[in-house]
C-alpha cells in the first residue's frame, strides 16, 4: 500500500427525479465534510487552533513545571521496626482509648442514678449527704469562719492502739543520715570526676610521661608492701620454728625421747592391725613437759617486758625537766579539733582495684581508626559506688564442704562368702 492515499474520483450527481421548480434539491456537500475532517484531524494532531484560543493578554507569573514533592526519608532503623503485618497486633490496656469516667456501661451516672432513684433503689457511689440534703434541707453541723484564713484543719482523731498497730505509719522526723555526707573511702578519678590528660587518645609528651611516672610510684609502692608482708610471715614461721626446737632443760630431752620412742612403737603396733586407709584422729594432750616448757618461756617473757618498763622510767626520770617543759607548751596551746580518721574501707574489706589503664608507647596511635578503647561502665560504675561509700565491698565465696570425705572399707562382701 502507497504512502499517498489516492481520492477517489468524485461521482457524477444523481439528477433530481423532481422537477426543477421542486423546493428540495440534492446538494453536494462533500467538499465541507473533507474541511471538517481536515480541521478534527489537525486537533487531534496539534491541539486546540490558537485562533479558537482567548486572545486576552495574560502575564505568566508561575512556573510551567511542577516542583516534585519528595516523600521525607526514614532511617533505616524505624524503616525495619515498622510493624509491616497484615495481622494486626494484640490489643493492650494501656493502648486503649481511655474509658469515659462519667459513663457506665455507656449510660451518664446521672441518668442511671435517676433511673434506680425512681424504681426505689439506691446505688452503692450515691452521696449520703446529698440525699440526707434533698430529703431534710439543711444539716447540722459545727460553726465555721469561712473568712479565717489561719483555721488549720482538725486532724481525725485516732485512739491511740490504732496508731501503734497501723501498718504503715507516716515518718514525723527526718532521719539525721540524709543530712550528712556519704562517707567517701578512697579519691580517684571517678569520685573527682575528672580524668588526667596522659589518658587521651592522643596525648602531649609531657603529660603522657607524668601519667606513666604516676603509675609506676603507685605500683613499686605495692610491690614493697607485699615484699615486706611476705618477709614479715617469714620472719615469723622462722621464730616458730626455734621457739618449738628450742631446749630450756636437759631433763626434759630423755623424757621426750621416751615419749617419742612410745608413740613410735604405737603407731607400728597400729598399722599392723588398721582397719581404715584413713589417718587415725589424734587427740593432742599436752605432756608435763610441755607444760613446764610454755610455764618457762612465760616467765622469761615476763621478766624481758619487766627490764623494758624499768628502762624507759629510768630514762624518763633523767629527761624529767624536758617531759615537764613539753607537757606545759601542750597545754599552754589551743585544743585544735581532733581529724576525723579517714577510713579506707566501709566494711570487710577494700574496694576493689582500679586496673591500669596507661598506653604503651607502641600503643599511641593519631588515628581513631586504631585507638583501644580502655575501661568497662559497669566496672567503673561499681567502683564509684564502693569508693563514695554507697554500697560496701564484697568479694567472691567459694562454697566449700563442712567436712572433708572419708574413704570406708564396708565389710559387707564377707557375708557371701
Amino acid at each position: 500500500m502507497s504512502d499517498e492515499i489516492v481520492s477517489k474520483k468524485p461521482s457524477k450527481p444523481q439528477s433530481s427525479r423532481k422537477g426543477k421548480k421542486a423546493w428540495r434539491k440534492n446538494i453536494d456537500i462533500e467538499d465541507i465534510e473533507k474541511n471538517l475532517q481536515e480541521k478534527r484531524d489537525e486537533e487531534i494532531i496539534k491541539g486546540k487552533d490558537s485562533g479558537d484560543l482567548n486572545d486576552d493578554f495574560i502575564i505568566d507569573d508561575q512556573p510551567s513545571i511542577l516542583a516534585s514533592s519528595k516523600a521525607p526519608k526514614k532511617l533505616k532503623s524505624k524503616e525495619i521496626l515498622t510493624n509491616k503485618s497484615k495481622i494486626a497486633a494484640l490489643n493492650h490496656s494501656k493502648h486503649q482509648p481511655a474509658k469515659d469516667s462519667h459513663k457506665i456501661q455507656g449510660v451518664k451516672k446521672t441518668d442511671l442514678l435517676r433511673l434506680i432513684k425512681l424504681n426505689g433503689g439506691k446505688f452503692k457511689s450515691e452521696s449520703k449527704l446529698m440525699n440526707r440534703l434533698d430529703q431534710d434541707g439543711l444539716v447540722k453541723s459545727k460553726a465555721k469562719d469561712l473568712w479565717d484564713d489561719e483555721e488549720e484543719d482538725e486532724e481525725e482523731k485516732i485512739p491511740k492502739y490504732i496508731k501503734s498497730t497501723a501498718e504503715v505509719t507516716k515518718a514525723t522526723v527526718v532521719p539525721k543520715t540524709l543530712k550528712t555526707e556519704s562517707i567517701k573511702i578512697t579519691t580517684n578519678e571517678l569520685t573527682s570526676k575528672s580524668v588526667h590528660a596522659g589518658k587521651s587518645y592522643n596525648p602531649s609528651l609531657e603529660s603522657w610521661k607524668e601519667l606513666i611516672n604516676q603509675e609506676y610510684d603507685a605500683e613499686y609502692r605495692q610491690e614493697l608492701a607485699r615484699q615486706q608482708i611476705a618477709e614479715h610471715r617469714k620472719r615469723i614461721q622462722e621464730l616458730m620454728v626455734t621457739l618449738e626446737d628450742t631446749i630450756i632443760d636437759g631433763s626434759d630431752d630423755d623424757e621426750d625421747e621416751e615419749e617419742a620412742e612410745a608413740v613410735a612403737d604405737k603407731e607400728e603396733s597400729e598399722k599392723d592391725y588398721s582397719l581404715s586407709i584413713n589417718k587415725p584422729n589424734k587427740i593432742k594432750i599436752k605432756t608435763k613437759t610441755k607444760r613446764n616448757r610454755e610455764a618457762k618461756h612465760k616467765e622469761r617473757v615476763k621478766l624481758q617486758e619487766e627490764i623494758k618498763e624499768l628502762k624507759k622510767k629510768m630514762k624518763d626520770l633523767s629527761n624529767l625537766d624536758d617531759i615537764l617543759q613539753k607537757q606545759i607548751e601542750k597545754d599552754q596551746e589551743e585544743p585544735s579539733q581532733k581529724k576525723r580518721k579517714r577510713r579506707d574501707k566501709l566494711f570487710k574489706y577494700s574496694p576493689v582495684e582500679t586496673p591500669l589503664e596507661v598506653k604503651l608507647s607502641d600503643e599511641l596511635s593519631g588515628n581513631l581508626k586504631n585507638l583501644k578503647p580502655e575501661g568497662n561502665l559497669f566496672y567503673d560504675q561499681m567502683l564509684n559506688l564502693q569508693s563514695s561509700g554507697k554500697i560496701e565491698s564484697r568479694v567472691p565465696v567459694a562454697k566449700k564442704r563442712k567436712y572433708g570425705k572419708k574413704v570406708t572399707e564396708k565389710w559387707s562382701y564377707k557375708d557371701f562368702k
